[in-house]
């Protein structure tokens, strides 16, 4: 396979890494605490096995996640996306012994560095989507803190005000049927209109 083709693969390996890293931090993030379908059918298509029910929503809570699936599978998801892209980058443009590249039985170091940059990017992508992920579902403590806080100061704030205050109501005495003790309807109509008896005893 001469050199042209190689760098394609290569390109179409990189971006398909991007689109896959899309795809994971994506879908995770859309899905409620601790993952959904969706996020399932995410693991199975890597092969990564998916947590109990009950571990995830305890591992969302830890985290203080207010959505999304739980850290550990989105790791896991990576890494084994990952693992595939290493294979293949592997199979198109094997490892020497000591690091380099084989380029249609020669060495080339512009093409030893290119596939070495392409090599380190698969090392650091896992923790710098992790880290993007984790603090677009895990709301920073201070945030919480403040939020939590300020909820407080308004009923603090607010405790003492009557908002009914300037609310001026008429006073009303409802008259009761003796007999039946059905409410007076009508103003001034002292016969009950359910069992006719008078609304006052006479």
């Amino acid at each position: 396979m001469d050199r042209r083709a190689i760098e394609s693969q290569l390109a179409q390996i990189d971006a398909n890494v991007d689109g896959h890293v899309r795809w994971i931090v994506g879908t995770a993030a859309a899905c409620p605490p601790g993952g959904n379908r969706s996020w399932d059918q995410v693991l199975a298509h890597y092969g990564a096995a998916p947590d109990p029910a009950l571990a995830r929503l305890e591992q969302a809570q830890q985290s203080g996640q207010s959505r999304g699936a739980t850290l550990t599978e989105v790791r896991r998801a990576l890494d084994a996306m990952l693992a595939q892209a290493r294979a293949e980058l592997d199979r198109v443009s094997p490892p020497l012994s000591g690091g380099g590249a084989v380029v249609a039985g020669t060495s080339d170091p512009q093409f030893e560095t290119y596939v070495s940059s392409l090599r380190a990017k698969l090392t650091s992508l896992p923790d710098d989507a992790m880290a993007r992920y984790a603090s677009e579902v895990c709301p920073p403590r201070a945030a919480v803190a403040a939020s939590v806080n300020s909820v407080f100061a308004n009923v603090q704030a607010t405790a003492k005000l009557a908002p009914w205050a300037n609310v001026k109501i008429d006073a009303t005495k409802v008259l009761e049927c003796h007999a039946c003790g059905a409410p007076q309807e009508i103003a001034l109509d002292f016969q009950c209109r359910y069992c006719k008896s008078r609304m006052v005893k006479p």
